[in-house]
């Protein structure tokens, strides 16, 4: 069997994949953290050594952790809740909009007035081998994820089973996010019911932030690794008309902090009409690869990018299941940027493998899926490119 091209096999492919998701196992990359800087500096590096051109380290302000701005919501809501005035359940009320503006990605007014530290960024630039119509981005974000009971197999359970029954995950942040909607209801009884899972939720959180980083193989040593793989591919074999530019964002962990700031700092030029994102997180579930076709409880994907996914998958006949999956990705910024983005990340039993467990390990890694990952991902790149103008 041929992978990307017909000069190298599944096997030589799939040694240069795992070799890239060990290269960032062994590091602690955890947003802010020096681990997630060397492997900022490792990714450039490579893309360097592949034959991309003007790779570069972008610093970016950001917390650790997603935990604080969500701690903050959380604590804001319980004390409104104990508060008789009626102004309360209007402010709590906004407050739970807040936080569903927060998790989704299109407000993040919190996190500027909490402590920042500095994540770390990688990417760079392909050329097109002509004159260039139209631009590629291809993102895979480098930094790990903290542990924690919230992500425990029996906490999960039930959006678990949901998606393996239905293919529709339950929003990780929904019961928090219905807790602060209970908070803000006139009934006293019902906001200190609110108020009270609203506690436990806080408890989770702060336990989770101060629980060690996962190995971070599948989520998401193995898109990072895919990604390099098909930019080997268009760094040797340039697209005729389309610049490629590969992102390794830092921060998604934290709340897709690093895409938020490459998109301002250098997402102007992009024009929606002549751009196509293609974000890989999680390819790594030895089951089979997915695309997104909504990411949390209200970032939705446009039906264009899923059926040109689908399209994709149906070409090379790679088995894609169409998903709904419980966190938002950093595909989520970038659709709400208003760039056409396919959302592809991978399941087993309907849920993504180890995710944000000790156990996402490169022996736990799904290679065949993450192959496949890479073989999709260089079919939409050379669709693309072949598309009439003025899609």
């Amino acid at each position: 069997m041929t992978t990307l091209d017909t000069t190298t096999t599944e096997d030589d492919a799939v040694a240069r994949l795992r070799h890239d998701v060990e290269a960032l196992v062994g590091l602690d990359r955890r947003t802010t953290r020096q681990g997630e800087r060397e492997s900022a500096r490792h990714l450039a590096a490579r893309l360097t050594a592949i034959g991309a051109e003007d790779a570069a380290v972008a610093a970016f302000p950001t917390q650790s952790s997603w935990v604080p701005a969500h701690l903050a919501h959380l604590a804001l809501a319980a004390d409104l809740a104990l508060l008789k005035h009626p102004a309360a359940r209007l402010l709590g009320a906004a407050l739970a909009a807040s936080y569903e503006l927060e998790v989704s990605g299109r407000s993040k007014w919190v996190r500027r007035l909490l402590p920042r530290g500095e994540g770390s960024t990688a990417w760079a630039r392909i050329p097109s081998a002509g004159p260039s119509r139209r631009t590629l981005v291809l993102v895979a974000h480098h930094d790990a994820a903290h542990m924690g009971m919230v992500w425990h197999p029996g906490t999960v359970a039930a959006s678990r089973r949901l998606a393996r029954s239905t293919g529709h995950a339950l929003p990780t942040h929904a019961a928090a996010l219905a807790a602060m909607a209970a908070a803000a209801a006139p009934s006293r009884a019902v906001r200190i019911a609110g108020a009270g899972v609203l506690a436990v939720s806080a408890a989770l959180m702060v336990q989770s932030m101060r629980s060690p980083t996962t190995p971070g193989a599948n989520d998401n040593a193995s898109g990072v690794a895919a990604v390099l793989e098909v930019a080997r591919r268009l760094a040797t074999e340039p697209l005729t008309g389309t610049t490629v530019l590969v992102v390794f964002p830092g921060g998604e962990e934290a709340g897709s902090t690093g895409i938020l700031h490459w998109l301002r700092a250098h997402g102007g030029p992009l024009d929606p009409g002549s751009t196509l994102v293609v974000n890989l997180d999680a390819v790594g579930s030895p089951g089979s690869v997915a695309v997104a076709r909504r990411e949390a409880l209200s970032n939705r994907a446009s039906a264009r990018a899923v059926d040109r996914a689908v399209r994709a998958a149906r070409d090379l006949d790679v088995p894609l299941q169409t998903i709904t999956i419980p966190n938002p990705t950093d595909a989520a910024v970038t659709t709400l940027a208003g760039l056409e983005t396919v959302s592809l990340l991978s399941v087993r039993d309907g849920w993504i493998s180890h995710l944000h467990r000790p156990t996402d390990t490169v022996d736990n890694v799904g290679w065949s899926t993450v192959h496949d990952a890479a073989r999709l991902t260089h079919h939409l790149a050379w669709t693309f490119d072949r598309e009439e103008a003025g899609r």
